[in-house]
């Protein structure tokens, strides 16, 4: 019995211990080089969010400029002149990082699946930093006035803190399903290989 639960134990523990070691690589390594990614990523927000906010603002207020790989949203005062609003250093984006660690560390998928499934959590991620920019710039100006907007304010940054998360959950939940029930068939295999001859149940 004792033997038996540890086979089952062990059967888990190995493939999780994998996936634990290949994330924490993942992390380190995409960590080191992500000054060198930030830089060409806030180019691909600032030509998104310029047009975004184009769209939502009836007055066009809202003037964005980056600076390397910050991007800095100032608005207009009037007489040409504009004043700072809000800024987004490159670690406003890092979700990336741990993002991308998630998906090299998922196991079970073929290249192609993991190539694919990057592609869209990436392109999800993207989106999400694009809106939450855009809100937060208009919650700002909302704010601004008589309204106490910091239930609406803290809502956002909570998605968008859990976004990478919930993004890899949605593109890797049938995978882990996969492998979930490979491993428990596994252990039951070796569960039953260890038990007794003539044991039962």
């Amino acid at each position: 019995m004792l033997r038996a639960r540890r086979e089952r134990t062990s059967g888990i523990w190995k493939p999780a211990s994998r996936f634990a070691c290949i994330f924490v690589l993942s992390l380190v390594a995409l960590t080191v080089v992500w000054p060198r990614i930030a830089g060409p990523y806030a180019v691909a927000i600032e030509h998104v969010v310029r047009p975004a906010l184009h769209a939502v603002e009836a007055t066009d207020p809202s003037v964005v400029h980056r600076d390397g790989s910050e991007i800095w949203i100032y608005r207009h005062i009037g007489g040409g002149r504009v004043t700072p609003v809000v800024w987004f250093d490159r670690y406003a984006f890092f979700a990336i990082v741990p993002l991308l660690a998630l998906l090299m560390a998922t196991p079970g998928l073929a290249w192609r699946s993991r190539g694919l499934r990057t592609l869209g959590a990436l392109a999800a991620l993207f989106l999400v930093h694009v809106a939450y920019l855009v809100i937060s710039v208009e919650l700002l100006y909302a704010a601004s006035g008589t309204r106490s907007l910091e239930g609406w304010q803290l809502m956002v940054r909570v998605l968008w803190e859990a976004a990478p998360i919930g993004i890899w959950v949605a593109f890797t939940a049938g995978a882990w399903r996969v492998q979930l029930k490979r491993w428990m068939d596994g252990s039951k295999a070796r569960c039953r290989a260890a038990a007794p001859i003539g044991a039962s149940g």
